[in-house]
């Protein structure tokens, strides 16, 4: 899980890569995204094509599936829930935590704050020091 964490860390809260670009003033409510991860090229993903609360987001290669669609539903405030075109759930960080570290599923929406997420410039912000464990061979 620290992966999924770090991958929408790197999507979401530090830049945001997505086809086609955009930007916080010229986002498009109404388009479904690709959210492609800076570091893997892989896409944010609904692990194992759930449709229930509680399932996993994760990274996938792409494929342009309805699993890795994404739709950017305003919350107001500058702030946006990200909308799974294959379940209609949300992005969430369960259970409403903010821990390092914490997973991110979906779930139905209820606009809380846990299913907020806003587009930051990546140019603004010093790059995070957490850098993504190495797998070990066997």
């Amino acid at each position: 899980m620290k992966r999924v964490l770090a991958v929408l860390s790197s999507l979401l809260l530090v830049g945001v890569f997505l086809t086609p670009q955009a930007s916080a003033a010229t986002l498009d409510t109404n388009a479904w995204y690709v959210l492609v991860n800076r570091n893997s090229g892989k896409a944010l993903d609904v692990y194992d094509l759930s449709t229930a609360d509680g399932g996993r987001i994760t990274q996938w290669t792409r494929d342009n599936g309805n699993q890795q669609q994404w739709q950017f539903v305003d919350s107001g405030g500058g702030y946006y829930r990200l909308k799974s075109r294959h379940s209609g759930k949300v992005v969430d960080v369960s259970p409403f935590s903010t821990v390092n570290g914490a997973n991110i599923v979906q779930w139905a929406d209820h606009n809380g704050t846990n299913q907020q997420w806003r587009l930051a410039d990546s140019s603004r912000r010093p790059r995070p020091a957490h850098q993504p464990q190495q797998q070990q061979g066997p």
